[in-house]
């Protein structure tokens, strides 16, 4: 322990005093390919192979120039708080079952959710899961839970080192004893017991060998697993002869005759499959529609979500007994509103509908025949972050949360028929002592668009501001509880959160205002953004940086190399970057629907506007760059943020660039809480340094 303390000193006292070191020098093999019409150039083909000791040897020589360059005492300072800040109780929302109560909660010693729970509301918690300890590294984590319709079994996954391929684990409940059951490679596997306990649906990915390696996280399949069965024997319901680029999930009928099964290839439409347990048939009931559909069940008639012929989205019915009426036959439920239709929840009496007003969440209470009962109280910019209920119960819970206060749970007292709070993550600020304003800019083409802007009430003029934006796959930025940036506010620097295109706040059409052809528009609304907290003097070029990861890593990858001058500093994280090649690798072919697909000669003209990787030019400084990317992360190869960081190593004189490979550690589910906190830190003092934050 003294050796290691002292090393840290030695870091601390080289990164205090670390200056424009310059990095280390990276081979250059240039690499010719031709694509299409064009002669792709690529000096660092040789990094793409993760296996390799060159390029193993390369990952710790970047690793270890960026601690002697960030490991200092700004980083001490973080660490040490953020550590603090993450070391408190977290916990899911409850899930009902038959009057018992499970939930998973992480203690303040602990790195991971244990799974829980109570026999009543008010008993003692009885553990039931706990991954800390599994192995030496800890990093082993459950990725989810499932409870069987009386409460009697629980079938949890748990995974190793970020990489995201569960076995799933039986237990009862009652006796907290271990069933033989597992079941390998079951990469985010839903599931859906029968009613009798019997047995449960469930997805898997292919037998190692069956497939290529890259393609091991693909191919996934629906299967029924009887209780103390082989998983080997288990029945295949659904994927034979499918694309194995197929996303599945399902839900199954009350009274377990009907399993809907909902497949995608993309993130604009998706296909519905009814397969009849009685009969053993599935049949078509959507299909070859240019719409998103999700089927729930209630107990004598089905609902649908949908944005078939309505952008914000209506709900459609049927009785359960009419289930495969054509979809043009269906009843409207619940019109499309002025704000989307975010999700559905279900009750035995009750719709619980989420809108989206401008990025933020608006609760109400319909009956199932699609009356407005009441509307449920949410702060002002907060969030719906979870919602539990089912039909066989009229309690529900519900939990909210906001740029300044973490999650907050309610739970709905069927007999008092009030809302009242159950529970709340412990606050590091005091929400009174910070502004959350939502403003709005034109980007390039004239489109309005929102921007969240969270900053401390006494902080005035131009201050160190971090921008982060995201703009892809349908998926919302709302306000949310960033528990790593509270010590950047806290310390007078300005966070914002810009709603570009490409997310789904403003419905499907958003969507697909910012993708394949149209993709230079996210990249064009977050320039804007960043121009409109110049213009309104919140900050200056010198003084903004911008973070995002995975699809958001390449967004901030794009913009910086788009417009240098803008910013002073950018963090990139997991981030795709070379886009001529990123199908190439593992699941990213589900990607083409967003990004284009570089075999077709249009898309491929269009891709190489906007790449990254090919978009670079000598002479041209770049700004201050810090990637982070990780070893074992099965969804964005760690290849891209390698390449990316090689080159501008090779191109910036001035500014620095930086690459953080975690290892053991994947896309970001399953981090311990000290590689959370680590690499948050990291950011912080890269951020820090650059944009000249003050940090005591």
């Amino acid at each position: 322990m003294k050796e290691h303390t002292q090393k840290m000193e030695v870091q601390s006292q080289e990164a205090d005093s670390f200056n424009n070191i310059n990095p280390p020098p990276t081979k250059i093999e240039d690499v010719v390919e031709k694509v299409g019409e064009h002669l792709i150039h690529d000096s660092y083909r040789w990094l793409e192979d993760s296996d390799s000791e060159e390029t193993q040897s390369w990952i710790r020589v970047q690793n270890e120039y960026l601690d002697k360059s960030l490991r200092g005492k700004t980083f001490e300072v973080f660490f040490t708080e953020l550590t603090k800040s993450f070391r408190v109780v977290n916990f899911s929302t409850p899930i009902m079952r038959k009057g018992k109560y499970f939930f998973s909660e992480r203690q303040p010693g602990e790195d991971h959710h244990a799974v829980w729970y109570r026999k009543s509301l008010d008993s003692e918690p009885i553990k039931l899961v706990d991954p800390n300890g599994m192995n030496e590294t800890n990093t082993v984590s459950v990725d989810g839970w499932s409870i069987s319709k009386s409460g009697k079994y629980l079938v949890y996954g748990l995974s190793e080192g970020g990489k995201e391929m569960a076995t799933l684990h039986l237990k009862d409940v009652e006796t907290n004893t271990e069933l033989p059951d597992q079941i390998e490679r079951c990469r985010f596997s839903r599931v859906q017991w029968l009613s009798d306990d019997s047995g449960f649906y469930y997805m898997r990915n292919p037998h190692p060998g069956s497939v290529s390696k890259n393609e091991e996280y693909m191919h996934q399949k629906i299967y029924f697993h009887k209780l103390g069965d082989n998983p080997d024997d288990d029945v295949l319901i659904f994927g034979k002869d499918r694309p194995k680029d197929d996303m599945l999930g399902f839900s199954l009928s009350v009274d377990g005759r009907y399993l809907c099964i909902h497949v995608s290839q993309n993130w604009h439409e998706n296909e519905l499959y009814i397969y009849d347990r009685q009969t053993e048939t599935t049949t078509q009931l959507v299909t070859g529609i240019h719409a998103k559909f999700q089927l729930v069940f209630l107990i004598d008639r089905v609902i649908i979500k949908t944005n078939y012929r309505a952008n914000n989205k209506r709900v459609l019915w049927v009785p359960l007994g009419k289930l495969l009426t054509p979809i043009d036959d269906w009843e409207e439920l619940i019109p499309e509103q002025e704000y989307l239709l975010e999700s559905v929840g279900v009750t035995k009496s009750k719709l619980i509908i989420e809108y989206s007003v401008n990025a933020c969440s608006k609760l109400s209470i319909f009956n199932h025949d699609g009356i407005k009962q009441e509307e449920v109280p949410i702060p002002e910019y907060a969030s719906l972050v979870s919602l539990s209920g089912n039909i066989d119960e009229e309690e529900f819970f519900y939990g909210v949360d906001s740029f300044t206060f973490p999650k907050i749970e309610y739970r709905y007292d069927p007999k008092k028929k009030d809302f009242e709070e159950f529970r709340r993550v412990e606050n590091p600020v005091n929400p009174d002592n910070y502004v959350v304003k939502q403003e709005w800019f034109n980007s390039k083409d004239g489109v309005s668009v929102p921007l969240f802007i969270v900053y401390r009430k006494d902080v005035s003029g131009i201050h160190p501001t971090v921008l982060y934006g995201y703009g892809g796959f349908s998926l919302s930025k709302n306000p949310a509880f960033m528990r790593s940036w509270i010590p950047w506010i806290k310390r007078g620097g300005v966070f914002a959160v810009a709603n570009i295109r490409g997310g789904g706040e403003f419905g499907e059409q958003w969507h697909e205002e910012g993708i394949k052809e149209k993709k230079q528009n996210s990249f064009n609304d977050f320039i804007s953004a960043a121009e409109h907290l110049i213009k309104k003097g919140y900050t200056d070029s010198d003084h903004l940086g911008i973070v995002g990861g995975s699809n958001g890593g390449l967004l901030v990858s794009a913009v910086e190399v788009q417009r240098p001058e803008l910013f002073k500093a950018v963090c990139s994280q997991v981030p795709l970057t070379d886009m001529v090649r990123f199908p190439q690798f593992g699941i990213a072919i589900r990607w083409i629907p967003e990004y284009g697909d570089p075999k077709k000669k249009e898309e491929l003209e269009n891709i190489l506007k906007w790449s990254p990787y090919h978009n670079v030019k000598e002479g041209v400084e770049y700004p201050a760059t810090l990637f982070t990317t990780a070893e074992n992360d099965t969804r964005v190869n760690p290849l891209h943020a390698r390449k990316m960081a090689a080159l501008f190593q090779s191109v910036n004189k001035k500014n620095n660039v930086f690459i953080f490979s975690e290892i053991e550690a994947g896309h970001g589910p399953g981090k311990p809480i000290r590689k959370i906190v680590q690499s948050h830190a990291l950011i912080l003092a890269f951020l820090a340094q650059q944009l000249e934050l003050t940090v005591k």
